[in-house]
């Protein structure tokens, strides 16, 4: 008996044949688009060139900048309170590793304690003092332009609404594979 003579067999086959690409292609396919795009956070959309451009670096650059106004922050005399909360929260954003949501926590607070820092200081320092903080100060919200027109936040936004449509969302599901942080996008 060949299988085209015997239409249940046939039909158990395909049943079978379709249910195994759907999960097993599928979800390992999710998982790799999701693996690509940590490589785009990581290492930018252009690995051709010597400086690194992507969210990774940018993020290190923002904690670094963050750092220097702290430093201009004790060098000036700012409040203590203000310099830690700077410090504390650029260490967070620049620490490495794959805990995103932990890293965009840590970025959506350095915002606000750099922004009080700066101000803190221009309120008590003369122009002429704030020469190094106003350097470190447009780094970091040079650093921070970057972060908001960078491709990851957009690919990430894709492959989340991906993710959420059908089969998609079933077959994410049962392989573990989770949204990306958008960071804000």
């Amino acid at each position: 008996m060949r299988l085209s003579e015997n239409r249940k067999l046939a039909t158990v086959v395909l049943i079978v044949c379709v249910f195994a690409s759907v999960v097993l292609f599928g979800g390992g396919g999710l998982r790799n688009e999701r693996y690509d795009i940590m490589q785009v956070f990581s290492d930018g959309t252009d690995t051709s060139l010597s400086v690194r451009h992507s969210m990774e670096a940018y993020l290190q650059r923002c904690a670094e900048r963050a750092n220097a106004l702290a430093e201009q922050g004790v060098k000036l005399g700012a409040d203590a309170a203000l310099v830690e909360d700077v410090r504390a929260a650029a260490e967070a954003t620049g620490q490495g590793g794959e805990d995103l949501d932990g890293r965009h926590e840590a970025y959506q607070q350095l915002l606000p304690a750099v922004e009080a820092l700066y101000t803190a200081l221009q309120q008590s320092n003369s122009a002429d003092e704030l020469v190094d903080a106003r350097l470190a100060y447009n780094d970091f919200k040079g650093a921070v332009n970057l972060i908001q027109n960078d491709q990851y936040p957009v690919m990430a936004s894709a492959f989340n609404r991906k993710l959420e449509a059908f089969p998609a969302s079933l077959i994410g599901g049962l392989f573990g594979v989770k949204p990306l942080n958008t960071f804000g996008w």
